[in-house]
């Protein structure tokens, strides 16, 4: 299966997800697209769902000279790494700390650059949805369900138009359900499955929330 674009995708990620919710449209759901790639596709099933969409940052760690993520980290929390990695590629205690200051630097940024003048959406006892463009990266995902269950939703749902078999069925455990259109054994990167899959730039992030974000429904956040 390949998807047309994100846009596509995520009409028909939403006519999937449609039977979950039924009954808790409006109010009740949030949509979050893990920006920025995720927001395209989660404006999409925001829209079809009829509900707030917001971002959820989360930035992948790294130490200069090599291509291996060895963590994540989302906003207001403590870093996710993989200890393996650390050991095999060598990184010492001063690099993981320079790649967290590095990237927590870069998601504040972003999320003020989403939401400019206006708190994150309030997600305490409501239906969330997280919706990827690709459910490939086991450790970003992770570093999202764990920042989000700390907001104390009453359900949380992982969605992606395709998601990698393993790391579904690992997140399964941390999520009240994962959905997914298309669930190859392996899936390394989201882009070969779309037929058209471009940079989602920090502009095209911002609009496509602006757009679906009334600035009543703007909520306290976590801080």
């Amino acid at each position: 299966m390949r998807f047309l674009d994100r846009s596509t995708a995520g009409h028909q990620l939403a006519r999937r997800l449609a039977p979950l919710l039924s009954g808790r449209a409006g109010t009740g759901v949030v949509v979050l697209g893990l920006a920025p790639g995720g927001l395209p596709v989660a404006a999409e099933v925001a829209e079809a769902l009829d509900a707030p969409l917001d971002a959820t940052v989360v930035r992948s760690l790294a130490v200069r000279g090599h291509d291996r993520p060895i963590g994540a980290i989302a906003d207001g929390d403590a870093p996710l790494v993989d200890r393996h990695t650390l050991r095999n590629l060598g990184v010492t205690a001063a690099e993981l700390g320079a790649s967290v200051k590095r990237e927590r630097v870069e998601v504040h940024r972003r999320e003020a650059l989403y939401r400019p003048g206006r708190d994150r959406l309030p997600l305490d006892g409501r239906t969330v949805v997280l919706v990827s463009d690709g459910l490939t990266d086991a450790l970003t995902a992770r570093a999202a369900v764990h920042a989000l269950a700390a907001d104390h939703p009453a359900r949380l749902i992982l969605a992606a138009p395709v998601c990698d078999a393993r790391i579904a069925a690992d997140l399964r455990r941390d999520v009240d359900a994962v959905v997914c259109l298309h669930l190859p054994r392996y899936a390394h990167a989201a882009g070969p499955w779309y037929g058209e899959f471009h940079e989602v730039t920090d502009r095209e992030a911002a609009v496509l929330l602006q757009r679906r974000t009334p600035v009543g429904r703007a909520g306290a956040g976590r801080g």
